[in-house]
């Protein structure tokens, strides 16, 4: 693989909360990894990237997506799509179920729903659509299922399970309880379907009361997907306990304010993350990503680098995955970005500000360069990279 260097850097945003600008206008990558980050490195490249001035952000993370046959998808019959969320800036897809398998029964039974979890994941794991990351085989939660079943997905790698079908009317027998407590001792995620009914029509109902008894680690589009729970439970979510909570394209956006308001409240920053919640009835959306960090920043008023951190670092960190900052040790999975012609902004950051999309230059995945120039999704930068082999 060879190494890169990527120089005159105007921007770093590391994806990191705690520290979400770096002063460094260069970064060094050797067989993947970022080797060196700082200002005016020089080694020796085979790939030298002039990013001219340009903005570098962490490969976006999407938190909630749903993958199904590589990448096509049957939920808008659309090819290529996991393609064109990468020319989004998109390096990384979280899974939260591959429901929309043609004949897949809603909810399906419990051998059904870990065999269609270890398919996705050993398929993904062979499979990486224009490079990107997609993190598959999250188990759907159904009343039956053992704990040995439990073993099973870690074994296969799974770290993600996802309560959508459950019927919570047999919360008094301790089953989802217990599940909760089975993944947890395995190192697995527990995600949960908030809000109203999805497009199946099949999903249940969560509001404050189920997600406090479920005890999830992440409370999945919590401002809907579509439909948001009442805005009471919103903010007593918030306040009350220390679950991620999800904000995703597909939802309300006026709860969105909501939202941020008890987030701002609470100093809970480090606690929001960002997706899309497609492909699904919303549709195929590349740019989803940067819209729902563009409405947060120019919108909501969260600092656009802080925006990032939460489509980004966050994402990865309440995946328990090693994704979405960029640092000496990390992959090197980024985008170049800038202003785009005609934009009033001064650069990328202030773009996001003013509510202006801004245009990808460069996305790289693990030190790879899969869009060089410009994105087949943005309207193109003003500043392009110029790279050198």
């Amino acid at each position: 693989m060879p190494s890169v260097l990527i120089k005159n850097i105007g921007v770093l945003v590391t994806g990191n909360l705690k520290n979400p600008l770096r002063n460094a206008d260069s970064i060094y990558i050797e067989d993947g990894i970022i080797r060196a980050t700082g200002n005016g490195l020089n080694q020796r490249a085979d790939i030298v990237t002039d990013a001219r001035g340009m903005t570098a952000i962490p490969g976006l993370v999407d938190s909630h997506s749903h993958p199904t046959f590589g990448d096509f998808t049957p939920a808008q019959n659309s090819l290529s799509w996991i393609t064109h969320y990468m020319h989004g800036g998109v390096t990384a897809l979280i899974s939260a179920g591959e429901l929309h398998l043609p004949g897949l029964p809603l909810p399906p039974d419990p051998q059904t729903a870990v065999a269609l979890a270890l398919v996705a994941k050993r398929c993904y794991d062979n499979l990486r659509p224009a490079g990107v990351k997609v993190h598959a085989g999250t188990l759907l939660l159904v009343p039956g299922l053992k704990e040995a079943d439990f073993d099973t997905i870690a074994a296969a790698g799974i770290r993600l399970v996802k309560f959508i079908f459950y019927d919570y009317s047999l919360l008094p027998n301790g089953e989802a309880e217990r599940y909760v407590d089975w993944a947890r001792k395995r190192g697995i995620k527990v995600k949960i379907h908030s809000g109203g009914v999805s497009r199946s029509g099949v999903s249940q109902v969560a509001g404050f009361d189920i997600v406090s008894r479920i005890r999830p680690d992440i409370v999945g589009h919590i401002t809907g997907g579509p439909i948001p729970m009442p805005e009471k439970d919103v903010e007593r979510i918030v306040a009350e306990t220390d679950y991620y909570v999800e904000i995703c394209s597909s939802g309300n956006a006026r709860m969105v304010l909501s939202l941020m308001r008890a987030v701002t409240a609470k100093s809970a920053f480090d606690r929001v993350l960002i997706g899309t919640d497609t492909p699904g009835g919303t549709g195929i959306i590349p740019r989803g990503m940067l819209r729902e960090v563009c409405f947060l920043s120019s919108v909501v008023g969260v600092p656009p680098e802080r925006a990032i951190c939460m489509a980004t670092g966050n994402v990865g960190r309440a995946h328990g995955l090693a994704i979405g900052i960029l640092e000496e040790g990390r992959a090197a999975d980024l985008v170049l970005m800038d202003k785009i012609h005609g934009s009033v902004a001064k650069d990328a950051l202030d773009s996001f500000a003013k509510g202006d999309l801004p245009g990808i230059s460069v996305v790289m995945i693990d030190g790879e360069i899969r869009v060089g120039g410009r994105s087949q999704q943005t309207p193109p930068p003003e500043r392009t990279a110029v790279i050198e082999e």
